[in-house]
């Protein structure tokens, strides 16, 4: 089986939790565990990391996820 390469998908990552509960979402905190900032929430990862799942296998893998 050969694998498919993805089609290049690049987005700046917006980091939508600065003001969680969970402190490894804030500039500051996430700096003192040797962080350049605050980690983007891994729900907004994945909604980055569709794009090019659904360009490449079609909406069809939405609603099976193969």
């Amino acid at each position: 089986m050969t694998a498919e390469r993805l089609p290049e998908y690049r987005v700046k990552a917006r980091n939508t939790s600065e003001r969680s509960e969970n402190k490894i979402h804030d500039d500051a905190v996430a700096r003192q565990y040797g962080f350049r900032g605050g980690l983007v929430p891994g729900v907004t990862v994945y909604a980055y990391m569709t794009h090019p799942l659904v360009e490449a296998f079609g909406t069809g893998w939405l609603e099976r996820g193969t």
